[in-house]
């Protein structure tokens, strides 16, 4: 499916972009299959440009074949073609020729351009309803937040936590570069609460967690001993009674290791979008001084949540990522990424149930990573069609269909 020459010079530019920020200037050459034509940012407003001839120069170009924009505009539209975004990590940067930290710095503007020009081609795949609020729009939430300290290789860690609810504990672990208000939904749905008490913690570096003294003069890397060792610490610290661990994306992943190295202090491992690693999510864009990593990091994982996604919580998990300190997204991909592999081959089964969720559109653990590690490590793989990377935060309430027959289950062993 191809796209009229006289598409792009009718974007509507100043529509498209607004609440994006000054990216510096940069120019941009943009080809899909057989129309070119070129961006510029002179630090302000963004302009499309005619093709003229040898002589134009670009900063980058970004390319997609027929074959590729076919894929980007089909309904359904298939894992890694979500975004332009998708497009890049799922082929190596393949589309990216040129400066690489240029693209870093306008990638939100390519992901918008090319999202207006397949949405006046094709047909938008529509979203879910954004769901209702389980609580009056008046009044407290349930939710209740304190501090914990707690000690990790002999350092004080000042750790935030929220709960709500009463019976076995669900204790919840976030994304990387995010926090504990990805399972907001989670903390206030009555059904659930009436029978879990759940906690959800930041991580050091994290939310409403507090960095070390000196912060600014560290390089945060997170290692899979850290990570363990801080999970177990707050399950002491609280004195929690083997709850049910549920954690997604690199929490999913450190549940998959815990399930492994200390099952017996578990009744149950969910992980969601777990896998043993992922080499191609630790990227330099992501904590460099020349790229705006909040504005860069929602168009990195932007392309991970699902299309048929309510927008009003997708919009939200986006906002916890625009969010995060410098360098703490980088820092906690190196534990996905370079750090986990190196425990992976060590692991023996899990010492507790295990059930590995995996949505449909996630490219960071695909399905295919999940069924391996259910299968390693004797877990179940609970697959979710249609469902994005963070299915807790981003689409709730049909997350809860795949979750909540799960915590039946394991609730029952509670009740043995």
């Amino acid at each position: 499916m191809g796209i009229g020459p006289e598409a792009p010079a009718s974007l509507d530019l100043d529509g498209l972009l607004v609440g994006l920020p000054p990216a510096g200037a940069w120019t941009c050459l943009v080809e899909i299959d057989d129309v070119a034509f070129g961006l510029r940012c002179d630090g302000f407003a963004t302009t499309v440009l005619p093709v003229t001839g040898i002589n134009d120069s670009w900063d980058f170009e970004f390319a997609v074949g027929a074959a590729d924009w076919s894929a980007f505009c089909s309904v359904p539209r298939p894992r890694g073609y979500t975004t332009a975004q998708a497009m890049v990590a799922t082929s190596g940067a393949r589309p990216v020729r040129g400066d690489r930290a240029v693209w870093a710095r306008a990638a939100v503007v390519v992901d918008r351009v090319l999202d207006a020009l397949r949405d006046a081609s094709t047909t938008t795949p529509a979203a879910a309803r954004n769901p209702e609020p389980p609580q009056s729009p008046l009044g407290l939430s349930p939710i209740v937040g304190r501090y914990l300290t707690v000690e990790v290789d002999g350092t004080r860690q000042r750790l935030y936590h929220e709960s709500a609810g009463t019976g076995p504990t669900l204790l919840c672990l976030h994304t990387a570069g995010a926090d504990s208000r990805q399972f907001r939904y989670l903390l206030e749905d009555p059904e659930l609460t009436a029978r879990w008490t759940v906690i959800a913690f930041d991580m050091p570096w994290h939310g409403r967690s507090e960095p070390p003294t000196g912060w600014q003069e560290e390089t945060y890397r997170l290692t899979t001993d850290t990570y363990a060792a801080t999970v177990l610490a707050v399950v002491d610290a609280l004195e929690l009674e083997r709850p049910v661990l549920a954690g997604c994306s690199m929490g999913g992943a450190i549940a998959l290791y815990l399930a492994s190295t200390h099952g017996d202090r578990f009744t149950g491992v969910c992980a969601l979008e777990g896998g043993l690693g992922n080499p191609s999510r630790f990227v330099e864009w992501t904590n460099r001084g020349d790229v705006d990593h909040s504005r860069f990091l929602t168009s990195w994982v932007g392309g991970l949540i699902a299309p048929a996604s309510p927008a009003g919580p997708a919009a939200q998990t986006l906002w916890g990522y625009a969010q995060s300190g410098p360098g703490v997204y980088q820092g906690d991909t190196y534990f996905y990424s370079q750090d986990l592999p190196r425990h992976t081959e060590a692991l023996q089964p899990a010492g507790c149930p295990l059930y590995v969720f995996s949505g449909e559109y996630d490219y960071s653990a695909t399905t295919e990573m999940s069924r391996e590690a259910a299968t390693r490590l004797g877990g179940h793989l609970v697959e979710m069609p249609g469902k994005g990377h963070f299915p807790m935060s981003e689409d709730p309430v049909g997350f809860a269909g795949y979750l909540y027959p799960v915590l039946d289950l394991l609730h029952d062993k509670y009740e043995r």
